[in-house]
């Protein structure tokens, strides 16, 4: 029997996506980032219903998680705008910079109202804009809602296309991908989208590996887990760096 876990675990999530500045519908002066196609690991058949927009809103410095969620929570109360928030940073073309990720439920034209908003409470936005179409990599920090379902595996209980599966060690991002695109070739694992990440449960840090899958299941992320300790335990991957 696996262990209860904490209601609220904390931890990261590291992705590297196609980003594009946003240019209408946002306040003077302002940098804001937008993914272009979330989840490309599950290609071009694979239809999500009701998928969410990802914006991110660039700041002038890195503000506290807690005090995001806080904020978002009284903006999403008082307004009712069907969105969340994160903190994170981005490193594209160079430079990295500090964000509030926003996710949009409604794909409606909000974020100029939520940048609005943000700056009545005292967060400054980043005045450097900068045009950019191009892979970037993101961190976000936030809050897990987690069921161990099986040892090693788990479903985000917020998200249902989530889930996560424990890994032995740190993979960087190049090593991650190319172990990815490898597994991708057995067919019987399906369509999905990965990413990393570290789990902070008690005093252990926890890595794993971050699964979309619009089916998700206890026996597809056996299979996924499986063929990543399998590939992770091959020393020609390994040794690459």
């Amino acid at each position: 029997m696996v262990p209860k876990l904490p209601d609220r675990i904390y931890g990261c999530i590291y992705k590297k996506e196609r980003l594009a500045t946003v240019e209408e519908n946002i306040l003077p002066d302002t940098f804001v980032l937008k993914i272009w196609k979330p989840f490309p690991g599950l290609g071009n058949d694979i239809v999500i219903k009701n998928i969410p927009e990802f914006y991110f809103l660039v700041m002038q410095e890195d503000y506290p998680l807690g005090s995001i969620e806080k904020i978002s929570e009284k903006i999403n109360n008082k307004y009712d705008k069907g969105f969340h928030a994160v903190v994170g940073e981005i490193s594209v073309s160079g430079a990295t910079y500090p964000v509030i990720r926003i996710k949009n439920f409604e794909k409606k034209n909000i974020i100029q109202e939520l940048q609005c908003y943000y700056l009545n409470e005292g967060f400054h936005f980043s005045k450097e804009r900068k045009l950019i179409k191009a892979k970037g990599m993101i961190k976000l920090k936030k809050h897990f809602s987690l069921k161990e379902v099986k040892e090693g595996i788990f479903f985000d209980l917020e998200v249902e296309e989530l889930g996560y599966i424990r890994i032995p060690c740190k993979l960087d991002w190049d090593k991650f991908e190319r172990i990815t695109q490898r597994i991708k070739i057995d067919v019987a694992l399906g369509a999905f989208d990965a990413a990393t990440g570290v789990f902070y449960i008690g005093k252990n840090a926890v890595d794993v590996i971050r699964v979309f899958n619009p089916k998700r299941s206890l026996e597809n992320l056996q299979l996924i887990k499986k063929q990543y300790l399998r590939e992770i335990g091959n020393p020609e991957l390994i040794k690459v760096n």
